[in-house]
């Protein structure tokens, strides 16, 4: 990936960082075809990408799609009736891939990120914990965010397709697009957690912004079908809208990739702000993608 210098761009950077107390580790942008990189201070190369990992949850979920092996509409407990070692109320078999991937399950709580399954409940059988929410709203009705959501969907991509959800997506995604040693936490049983802890380097990260950016192509190469890109826009599937003219996805303590059809522009970052003001994200998409 060559990136071109922009020491206005640079500069740029370093004043939004410095004005919102940000603690940015590095920025990539994409401008119409341009890379250009901010690096704010030094950091671990791959880093942390949080709920970021969602996008990517997500993506291996439009490989599927667009292959006709999912509908987005079947059950997710009729997808891993196999895997399920409790027994489910019935208002979970009403809860589809399409509501997992919006965060529409039914439930009325935040499941708890799966580090803290482990830690505050020492459980090794995530998906267990993860079913014995209970569903209260009908599903498709109630957004709830939830971590627990995608490591559904990281089981149900092993599910069907046999292999790891980091295994299938290096096939299918990270080594095509030259990602340099991405890195997936995984529960006791060895599936990654879908929802967070992809680390990876965020001049890899921003290559699914740019893909979903340009209708699913990456230089000349198509990976998704216009109409996968098309759905998860339009239904806020594994995104949310940011700002006035993009989209894209947030992580715990700052990390970032959005993307603006409009200006045709992308931006990814990672950083670890312990204070709790993402100010300077909103700014960067403002400032720096929708202008």
């Amino acid at each position: 990936m060559d990136f071109t210098e922009n020491k206005e761009f640079e500069r740029r950077c370093a004043e939004l960082a410095g004005q919102h107390d940000y603690n940015l580790y590095d920025l990539v942008l994409y401008d119409n075809g341009r890379l250009y990189r901010y690096e704010h201070q030094r950091a671990n190369p791959w880093n942390n990408s949080y709920s970021v990992s969602k996008m990517f949850t997500m993506a291996a979920i439009g490989f599927l799609y667009d292959e006709g092996k999912i509908d987005l509409d079947e059950s997710v407990c009729a997808l891993l009736a196999d895997e399920i070692k409790i027994k489910v109320s019935d208002e979970w078999k009403g809860v589809t891939v399409r509501h997992a991937l919006a965060h529409k399950m039914g439930i009325d709580r935040s499941s708890p990120k799966n580090e803290e399954i482990t830690m505050q409940y020492d459980a090794k059988d995530f998906l267990s914990h993860v079913l014995s929410d209970k569903i209260v709203h009908t599903p498709g009705e109630f957004y709830c965010y939830s971590d627990g959501a995608y490591y559904i969907l990281s089981r149900i991509v092993t599910k069907i397709t046999g292999q790891k959800l980091d295994d299938f997506l290096m096939e299918r995604l990270f080594a095509p697009l030259d990602f340099s040693e991405p890195a997936w936490g995984k529960c006791p049983y060895g599936y990654p957690l879908g929802g967070d802890s992809l680390y990876c380097r965020t001049e890899d990260m921003i290559k699914l912004g740019i893909i979903l950016l340009n209708g699913g192509v990456y230089e000349g190469r198509r990976f998704f079908s216009e109409k996968w890109v098309s759905t998860v826009i339009s239904e806020n599937l594994g995104m949310l809208p940011c700002e006035k003219k993009s989209h894209g996805k947030t992580g715990a303590h700052g990390q970032l990739v959005a993307f603006c059809p409009e200006t045709g522009k992308a931006v990814a970052m990672h950083a670890f702000q312990y204070n709790g003001n993402y100010d300077f994200r909103g700014a960067a998409i403002r400032e720096l993608i929708e202008k």
